[in-house]
């Protein structure tokens, strides 16, 4: 089984908190690791990582107390934290790859099984599109959290020149009519919406 933990983080010092954990990362080589700096708010880190099962998880947990790895990383605080299962992706898991930045949309969610329904026929029509554009595309839909009804559209961007469009115009300027019908249908069912923007600093893989 595939699920991910997602870790927003408020670091002290967050060039540190990025050093030290790329640094941590690398010595046990982990590839399943994503961290991304907040455009808006450089000291907020985005910590995302990929595990195939709880085993693999608790071994690297060991690991990251064994290696003193919150001790190291200067403090802070994690805003918010939650597991999720990753649906509707355009790349069979890899998304978050290689790309040098990172939109992501959603929050709670008041039909997450319809919303992730028309989420898959929406890249089923225009998932192509995106990936011609240099923009892979997955859905997280919450396993635990407060509140666990939350699910998120994320969009990793390849280049700088993709990722200004986006950031100013959305990613509406690469999708079909009728992708674009189905994403009418859908907004109304995010009760909350939260957008995000970040700086990849390290990528999975």
């Amino acid at each position: 089984m595939t699920f991910g933990i997602v870790r927003l983080f408020r670091a002290t010092d967050p060039q540190k908190a990025a050093d030290v954990t790329n640094e941590h990362l690398d010595k046990y080589n982990r590839k399943n690791a994503y961290i991304g700096k907040s455009l808006t708010r450089p000291n907020v880190l985005i910590l995302a990582t990929r595990y195939e099962s709880l085993s693999e998880k608790a071994e690297m947990e060991r690991e990251n107390r064994d290696g003193k790895l919150m001790e190291n990383i200067g403090g802070g605080e994690f805003l918010d934290l939650s597991l999720i299962k990753p649906v509707n992706s355009t790349t069979q898991g890899d998304s978050l790859n290689s790309n040098s930045y990172l939109s992501l949309f959603g929050g709670e969610n008041s039909d997450v099984r319809k919303t992730t329904e028309l989420s898959k026929q929406i890249l089923e029509i225009d998932g192509q599109s995106l990936l011609d554009n240099g923009i892979t595309t997955f859905q997280s839909i919450g396993i635990t959290g407060t509140p666990v009804n939350r699910t998120f559209i994320w969009h990793g961007i390849a280049s700088e020149k993709v990722a200004e469009k986006v950031l100013v115009d959305g990613v509406s300027q690469f999708h079909s009519e009728a992708g674009l019908e189905l994403i009418r249908e859908t907004a109304p069912l995010w009760t909350t919406k939260n957008r995000g923007f970040f700086q990849t600093l390290r990528n999975m893989g």
